[in-house]
């Protein structure tokens, strides 16, 4: 096939080059119907895990000279998306892991802060001023469902608050039963 007779169908296989370094691409081309041809192009998914709007497919129909003319710069289009999503999906994991590496190490240095008592290693580093330091960040409350059971503090009542709900209790039946002996004749 000479690219100079069909003018672009080299131009189309070279605007795949850059999505067919990371997947398999799978082209299939129908006839839509006495003039028109559909021809999509598939991007396969690598991991069941991957995003699936990776393996978005492009579908183009139009008449064999129109596909000829702007195939190619769907393609390019389409690729360059491609990657562009790719890279900054790959970013995004990239910082969640860097992320999630952080608080792992920092829920370890609070677990030896607590290990020990309370009391900092010796061998820790010096501690800094206090217009150094960070502000601390609060420790995230732990989430809870609606179904969870509540906690041992709220289930069961304090005995001090027990025994002044039972002193009104028995003040309250004392007014009632005083304010029966005052009605009486």
């Amino acid at each position: 096939m000479n690219t100079s007779e069909t003018g672009i169908a080299g131009g189309f296989f070279a605007q795949l080059m850059p999505m067919l370094a990371d997947r398999t691409v799978m082209m299939i081309v129908s006839r839509a119907d006495e003039q028109h041809l559909t021809v999509s192009v598939i991007p396969k998914r690598m991991k069941d895990s991957e995003n699936a709007a990776l393996a978005t497919p492009l579908c183009c129909t139009g008449t064999p000279e129109e596909l000829d003319h702007e195939l190619p710069k769907q393609v390019r289009e389409f690729v360059a998306g491609h990657v562009a999503l790719s890279a900054n999906l790959a970013e995004i994991q990239r910082e969640r892991e860097e992320a999630e590496k952080a608080a792992r190490e920092e829920l370890k240095k609070k677990q030896k802060t607590v290990g020990n008592g309370g009391a900092k290693n010796k061998a820790a580093e010096p501690t800094p001023k206090q217009e150094d330091k960070p502000a601390p960040t609060p420790a995230p409350s732990p989430m809870l469902s609606l179904f969870d059971p509540p906690a041992q503090e709220e289930a069961a009542p304090r005995p001090a608050a027990r025994e002044e709900e039972e002193e009104q209790q028995q003040q309250q039946q004392e007014e009632v039963s005083h304010a029966g002996q005052s009605d009486a004749p």
